[in-house]
């Protein structure tokens, strides 16, 4: 009888065990179930490299900084005389202000974040990768790790070995970071050299760094275009750095190309290349005034019919005249008798009112203060300028005229909030006056751009007079007070080129732009100066 049982619980061992070995079996062929991010970047990262099989997973450590200088000293707090040390035979504790680490763990691979809030983990804001390669598996994971994170506007990665396969992935990526504006890809040079996709037009990119990426005019050219072209422009990029590259003359020439038709970018570097006097002509060219190319005038001749031109409507009458079926009739001619006669009523009553105004000492004067133009008000908070202010307020007094009665000054007054334009449009450069010289149609130049950068370049006289004309061109505009197109350069870096420091032209430009810079702070006058100058004065 025992024996029996043996039998039986060993049978029941063994396919309890047979069970479980398929089951494990069965589990293991499974694919596992998609992460989804929450948004903490540490969490993401270090689960998403888990399940891709990574063996070391590079740390996410808090970016470090600089301590701070030490706090004043409270003036209420008393100062202890220093007395004489005592000697001891007890050890003195390390100081505490470094803090002792693992051999080699700086040259360990780490990702360095900033977190807006030290205590929130999802409030991280930039990210920093130093000289280890980031490749497909680390791309796949910032795949999702960064659109999950709400509040990143810099991603910085120098030297990460990226490929073009690998920078078209990271552009994508960009592209879904709803916040992200800062974008520095130093000393990663990629043989494609696609680092326009970055700067396309829908790109919300503000600032962006490629130093060290061994740019070539190719790169350039893609680059340029991608600022600008005659149908199409970047209208976010605000900062571009190219420093220490390798552009000549031919790619400088399609970054200036890239500036005819951009009104956004501010900050231009393109130091310690190759650039030369070609280049530095057409920099002067496109800074001072330009001729249009055929398809820019066909453009330009395209936006001006779709924005600027009247609708072409022909009168009723006339409609009625050229009609063979239907004839003018009668009623209709003495409806508009009607309309015209009840508009000289109407314009014989405003007269008498206006009259009974001024006997009882109520002007228009009075009417306008006790009714404040509310658009008025709108279009100032909204930085309007006097011209744009007059000329909607004046479009809106013709429209609402016919509907308040024929009062002067009340069509003006009776603008609603909502017939005030709330967004300001970014004007078309092909829209800017133009004028006809020799055969070719002329317009005024980049003058958003207030800060360029090409210095350690091989720039020499000629392209130094060039840019001076187009200096002294941009001067001249400000002070006839067109600031419709922008207020033009107030730094130019052209330092340690092919020309000597004492050239003439560099010194008047010196000079020129001593006075544009913003920080310029004129020099004190000595007291016998100061006397003199109100002697004059007086």
């Amino acid at each position: 009888m025992g024996k029996k049982l043996e039998r039986v619980m060993k049978g029941d061992r063994s396919a309890t065990s047979a069970t479980s070995h398929d089951t494990s079996d069965v589990d293991g062929n499974k694919s596992p179930e998609p992460y989804s991010c929450t948004g903490d970047f540490e969490a993401d990262y270090t689960e998403l490299c888990n399940r891709a099989g990574l063996m070391e997973i590079p740390k996410v450590v808090p970016r470090p900084h600089r301590p701070g200088p030490p706090p004043p000293p409270d003036p209420k707090e008393k100062v202890e005389e220093p007395t004489s040390p005592v000697p001891s035979e007890q050890e003195e504790p390390p100081p505490t202000t470094y803090t002792t680490s693992d051999k080699f763990d700086y040259f360990k691979p780490k990702v360095q974040v900033e977190l807006e809030k030290p205590e929130d983990k999802k409030s991280m804001t930039e990210v920093y990768i130093r000289g280890w390669k980031v490749d497909q598996k680390y791309i796949d994971i910032f795949k999702q790790c960064f659109p999950a994170a709400d509040k990143l506007h810099t991603i910085d990665f120098w030297n990460v070995g990226l490929t073009d396969n690998t920078l078209a992935q990271f552009a994508a990526v960009a592209s879904q970071c709803l916040n992200l504006r800062t974008v520095k890809l130093d000393g990663n040079p990629v043989p494609g050299e696609g680092f326009h996709q970055l700067i396309g037009e829908d790109s919300m990119i503000v600032s962006m760094s490629l130093r060290s990426c061994k740019i070539t005019d190719k790169g350039a050219e893609l680059i340029g275009k991608a600022l600008s072209t005659a149908k199409t422009r970047n209208q976010s990029l605000c900062a571009l750095n190219l420093n220490s590259n390798m552009i000549t003359d031919a790619g400088a020439c399609y970054i200036a190309n890239g500036l005819r038709m951009n009104r956004t970018l501010l900050v231009l570097s393109i130091a310690n290349n190759a650039i030369g006097d070609e280049a530095a002509k057409k920099f002067g060219e496109v800074l001072s005034r330009f001729a249009l190319t055929h398809e820019e005038v066909v453009e330009r001749r395209k936006v001006l019919s779709e924005k600027g031109a009247p609708d072409v409507r022909r009168s009723p009458i006339s409609r009625r005249a050229e009609s063979r079926d239907r004839p003018g009739s009668q009623s209709s001619r003495s409806q508009l008798d009607k309309s015209m006669a009840k508009s000289g009523r109407a314009s014989s009553k405003a007269k008498k009112d206006k009259k009974e105004d001024d006997k009882k000492g109520k002007g228009k004067d009075d009417k306008w203060k006790k009714e404040p133009q509310r658009g008025a008000s709108k279009a100032n908070s909204l930085g309007f300028t006097s011209e744009l202010q007059t000329e909607t307020l004046g479009k809106a007094s013709k429209g609402k005229g016919r509907q308040s009665g024929g009062k002067k000054g009340q069509g003006a007054g009776s603008i609603t909030e909502a017939e005030t334009p709330d967004i300001l449009e970014i004007i078309n450069p092909l829209l800017e006056e133009a004028e006809r010289v020799d055969g070719e149609l002329l317009i005024p130049g980049n003058r958003a751009l207030i800060n360029l950068n090409i210095s350690r370049n091989r720039i020499g006289e000629a392209g130094l007079k060039s840019l001076l004309k187009g200096i002294q061109y941009q001067i001249t505009l400000t002070t006839l007070g067109s600031r419709s197109g922008g207020t033009g350069l107030m730094r130019l870096s052209v330092q340690k080129n092919s020309f000597l420091p004492n050239h003439e032209s560099y010194l008047k430009m010196q000079e020129l732009m001593m006075t544009r810079d913003p920080l310029y702070k004129p020099p004190s006058k000595t007291p016998d100066e100061e006397s003199t100058s109100q002697a004059t004065g007086s």
